[in-house]
Formats: C-alpha cells, structure tokens, sequence
C-alpha cells in the first residue's frame, strides 16, 4: 500500500511539473562587444551587431534553452615607426542556458542565467614593415561559459519582450583569450 501511494504521489507530481511546462522559441539583436587579451600585439576592443536564436523549455520559474549565438567580428589596426598591421577576432557558438524567472505578479519578470557553450574562435592577424610582412591565423573551438541578467515583459498572451546583459568567456585561441560583453533585445513565443 505505502508503495502505491508512493507511485500515485510521485505520478502526481511529474503530471503537474509536466502541466506547468512550455517550449518556447526566442530571436534576439543586439551590441556584442568582443575584447582580446594576450598574445596579440594590439588588443582588440570592437563592437558588433549580434543576433541569436534559441529554442527553450519552461517548467515553473525555470527555463532551459539551446542557442546560436553571432557574437560578431572585432578589429583593430596599429602602427607606429616600425611598421603597421592589423588585429582580427570573429565568434560563434551554440550554448545551452538555465535561467531563473522571479514571479514578481506582475507583467515584468526579471531574470538571472548561467551559460555553457562551445564557440568556434578565429583570430588574424597582419603586420607589416618596410622589410618584412607576418601573417597569424588561427582558429579553435573553445568551451566557454557566461552569466545573463534580463528582465522580460509580457506584452500578450504566449508573447515576451526581452531586454538583457550578458557576460560570456568564450575561449582562448594561441595566448589570445576572447571575452563577450553585450546587450539584447528579443521577442519570445511561449507555445
């Protein structure tokens, strides 16, 4: 009997979990800001537009999505006496995301993420003189991770405005390590 009522409680639940749980699709734009550190004679600090698409789960205040994300292309040039080049960095991954919504009653709902993901890194870079020309490319794919806050609001049935931050450490590619700052705007559709 204890058993039964056991498999009858735990059914119950998984039911009500499952009831409370929506797919949801989600298309984001916004500003990717990619900067570079080490190994490169000129550190790259550039802006870009960057979109997303991500398809998610939801159960309760949590949702669950996998994304592509186009973090963009940076560059940047240099010179001085000795000759000039220039520095390029471009990104993109697919990443798997958690995010806890806080229910506040209302149609906002701000939220907190965590990201995993793999990101496909390619670095160049030129540089020339009046003797000599050097030529570094190089790409990886990288595991990385990052941190989102946003808030979304409701703006009718199934449909969400989003507006977020984003952190993301996207990898390292021969001493160059790539970080993502950005912020987004999107629209998601609960089914």
């Amino acid at each position: 009997m204890k058993k039964t009522t056991l498999a009858i409680a735990l059914g119950a639940l998984a039911f009500a979990s499952v009831a409370s749980a929506n797919w949801y699709v989600e298309g984001d734009a916004g500003y990717s800001k990619l900067r570079t550190s080490g190994g490169l004679s000129s550190k790259i600090s550039d802006g870009s537009f960057s979109p997303s698409v991500a398809v998610g789960y939801k159960v309760n205040d949590w949702r669950f999505a996998l994304d592509y994300t186009y973090y963009g292309k940076g560059d940047e040039g240099f010179g001085d006496l000795g000759g000039s080049g220039e520095n390029e960095v471009k990104a993109y991954g697919f990443g798997l995301a958690a995010y806890y919504d806080f229910d506040l009653g209302t149609s906002l709902t701000p939220y907190l993420g965590a990201r995993i993901s793999a990101n496909h890194i390619k670095v160049n870079s030129d540089f020339n003189n009046a003797s000599d020309y050097f030529h570094f490319s190089n790409s990886n794919t990288e595991f990385g991770y990052g941190a989102i806050a946003g808030v979304s609001y409701n703006f009718a049935p199934q449909w969400d405005l989003n507006v977020a931050a984003e952190y993301n450490r996207l990898g390292e590619v021969r001493d160059v390590k790539v970080n993502q700052y950005g912020a987004k705007v999107g629209v998601r559709y609960t089914f």
